[in-house]
C-alpha cells in the first residue's frame, strides 16, 4: 500500500510540474484559489503541497501565504500548510521559520491527531535542513506523551510519527537520556508499527533495554 501510494505521489508530481512549467502563472492561480468559498481551494492546497515536495524554491516567495494557513479554521487548508512549510525550510535562506517556529509547534497542544502528526512526521525534515534547530525540535518531540490527544491509540500513533523524525536527523548512536527513555518505552508499545520503530532505533544506538536503564 505504502508503495503505491509512493507511485501515485510521484506521478501527481510530475504532472503538475509539467503544469507549472507550461503555464507562468499557474502557481499564483492556485495561490488565488486558497481564499475560494467552495471545495476548489482543497484542491489547490494540495497541488501547492507536491509543487513544494519538488521543487520549494518556487513557493519560498509567498512563504508568508502558508504562514498564514496555520490560523485556518479549514483542518485541511491547516494541515497542508504544515507540510508546504516543512518544505519550504530547506530553501529559507532568511530563516523565517523562526518566527512562526512557536506558532507551528503550538499546534501540538490543539487535541486534533492528524494535526499533530502532520507536525511529528514533518519535523525530521525541518530539523536535516536546520541543524541549529534541532535541539529545539527535539524538545518538542519530547513532549508528545503530554499533548491533549484522544485516545491511548492515538498517543501510540504519535509517538509512531516521533520515532520515525528522530531516525531522520538524530547521530544515533549518541542520544541524550530523554530521547534514549523515549525509545525504550516505545519499544514495549502495543501497536507493533511504534514498536518495530522503537526496537530498529535501540538497535542503532548499540543498547540493550536493560542497558538503557
Amino acid at each position: 500500500m505504502a508503495r503505491n501510494n509512493k507511485d501515485k505521489d510521484a506521478k501527481a508530481i510530475d504532472e503538475i510540474m509539467q503544469q507549472v512549467s507550461s503555464d507562468p502563472g499557474y502557481i499564483q492561480s492556485l495561490i488565488m484559489m486558497l481564499g475560494d468559498k467552495g471545495a476548489a481551494k482543497f484542491a489547490a492546497a494540495k497541488k501547492l503541497q507536491l509543487i513544494s515536495r519538488a521543487q520549494p524554491s518556487l513557493l519560498y516567495p509567498n512563504f508568508e501565504v502558508f504562514a498564514k494557513l496555520l490560523d485556518s479554521t479549514s483542518s485541511i487548508l491547516l494541515w497542508n500548510g504544515i507540510i508546504i512549510l516543512s518544505y519550504l525550510v530547506s530553501v529559507d535562506t532568511d530563516k523565517r521559520f523562526d518566527n512562526i517556529f512557536e506558532k507551528y509547534y503550538g499546534l501540538l497542544w490543539s487535541g486534533k491527531l492528524i494535526t499533530a502528526a502532520n507536525i511529528l512526521a514533518s519535523s525530521g525534515r525541518i530539523a536535516r535542513c536546520r541543524p541549529d534547530l534541532a535541539q529545539r525540535i527535539t524538545d518538542e518531540l519530547l513532549k508528545v506523551s503530554d499533548i491533549p490527544l484522544p485516545t491511548s491509540e492515538c498517543r501510540e500513533v504519535a509517538r509512531g510519527h516521533v520515532l520515525s523524525s528522530l531516525a531522520e536527523y538524530l547521530h544515533i548512536p549518541e542520544v541524550d537520556q530523554p530521547v534514549l527513555d523515549l525509545i525504550v518505552h516505545c519499544t514495549l508499545s502495543r501497536r507493533q508499527a511504534t514498536r518495530k520503530k522503537a526496537e530498529e532505533l535501540l538497535n542503532r544506538t548499540g543498547q540493550t533495554k536493560s542497558e538503557s536503564r
